[in-house]
């Protein structure tokens, strides 16, 4: 070892900042409850160290990340987010969710039905807030949680059961949410209480602020933790000059689609998706539902490729359904065979059903929900260790997450 780092490491160690010790921390994924998502934006870690030889699949969105969720009106959005975080925090004795709610677009019967927390429950798990909200002030509250858990690490801090690729053991502060709804109406509070309307200065102002603000946000987010989802807009970019091609944002963007609320939020974002809605269904077809097929893409992303998506199911009365979108994931990748009321598994044509009685019956049969959670750990572990370039034969341990197969288990039940 360096004689330069072993006693620099040594010097820091006897320092009561905490900040001051700690070197690189490593990730750790939190799934969001739609595993075909979580897989497609996870990795796969290597560890080899510490007697420890083994491999095993992070996914879902990374501890202390930024998060940006884009798409036009009444593609889910607002719902889909409100799930993922509930779903985050829900292992976690000391973990909730703080959503600024600018848009005011989510009633708390509409939450209560989305989250499964109800009454006591949600005011004990989610600190809601729908007015008075500016850039000053949504940053106030990210200090005061930041200082609050760093201040207090022990008794937020618990034991991952992970390891890093040298084989240390990871410990992490249990994860907060925080949602901002929406950063196209993010405003300085100067403007929010002006009396005219300053057009143009006031977004070119408003850019600038959330440019300062995410640049010190964003590194209280690891140190404590806190991932924060950000959802946004997709307006149209008006060209003064109709024949002068500008590159869009971000990749994946059309050249006349622009994100609103500064392009800082955009490069500081560990992920970028975009919600596509398409395929209505009905009550009357398919699944027996209202609602629509909705593509997550993945404009950005800090722990896979970019340009992959994941398909899920919007149904208008519940919100996002985890298990009709891993039926989903079963149906494109050929592992739903037969017909009509006779559909069935790959090779188990022994057990049958429809698409409209898929759930009901799943929830009855405890042996179809050994085989239909075989099928989706089968795809969405091929599908990851695809894009794995480290295939030691010594690394032959795969371990999933045990929140894992608990959501799975849970999906099933």
């Amino acid at each position: 070892m360096s004689l330069l780092a072993n006693r620099f490491r040594e010097k820091v160690s006897k320092l009561k900042d905490y900040k001051m010790k700690i070197e690189t921390e490593f990730g750790v994924g939190y799934p969001t409850g739609f595993l075909n998502y979580d897989f497609k934006n996870g990795t796969v870690i290597h560890v080899n160290g510490n007697d420890k030889s083994m491999k095993y699949y992070s996914i879902g969105v990374t501890d202390g990340s930024m998060i940006m969720v884009i798409g036009r009106s009444g593609s889910g959005k607002t719902t889909w987010v409100t799930q993922a975080a509930a779903n985050i925090i829900r292992p976690f004795k000391t973990s909730c969710v703080f959503f600024d709610s600018i848009e005011g677009g989510i009633t708390e019967t509409r939450m209560e039905s989305l989250t499964g927390f109800r009454g006591e429950k949600l005011k004990e798990k989610f600190i809601v807030r729908n007015s008075s909200i500016t850039a000053e002030n949504f940053y106030e509250r990210m200090k005061i949680i930041y200082d609050l858990k760093t201040d207090n690490r022990p008794e937020y801090e618990y034991d991952t059961g992970l390891y890093d690729t040298s084989g240390n053991r990871i410990y992490k502060l249990e994860p907060t949410v925080y949602i901002l709804d929406s950063l196209a109406l993010l405003m300085p509070e100067k403007f929010t209480e002006e009396e005219e309307i300053s057009g143009q200065m006031s977004a070119t102002a408003a850019a600038k602020m959330n440019s300062m603000l995410f640049k010190r946000v964003i590194p209280m987010l690891k140190t404590a933790n806190i991932i924060l989802f950000i959802i946004n807009h997709i307006n149209d970019n008006v060209s003064i000059n109709p024949l002068q091609h500008k590159k869009s944002q971000v990749s994946y963007l059309k050249q006349d689609e622009v994100l609103p609320g500064g392009r800082a939020a955009i490069y500081l974002s560990n992920n970028i998706i975009r919600f596509n809605d398409h395929s209505k269904l009905k009550s009357t077809e398919t699944f027996g539902i209202d609602g629509t097929l909705v593509d997550l893409d993945l404009v950005k992303s800090r722990t896979n490729k970019a340009g992959q998506f994941a398909t899920l199911v919007f149904n208008q009365d519940i919100g996002f359904d985890p298990v009709l979108s891993l039926f989903i994931l079963l149906k494109e990748n050929n592992r739903v065979k037969g017909a009509g009321a006779y559909l069935y598994f790959v090779d188990r044509d022994d057990i049958k059903f429809s698409q409209k009685a898929f759930k009901q019956k799943l929830n009855e049969n405890i042996e179809l929900q050994d085989i239909f959670m075989k099928e989706v750990l089968d795809v969405l572990t091929s599908q990851l260790d695809s894009l794995d370039t480290n295939q030691e034969s010594e690394m032959n341990t795969d371990i999933i997450s045990t929140r894992v197969l608990e959501h799975l288990n849970t999906l099933a039940a």
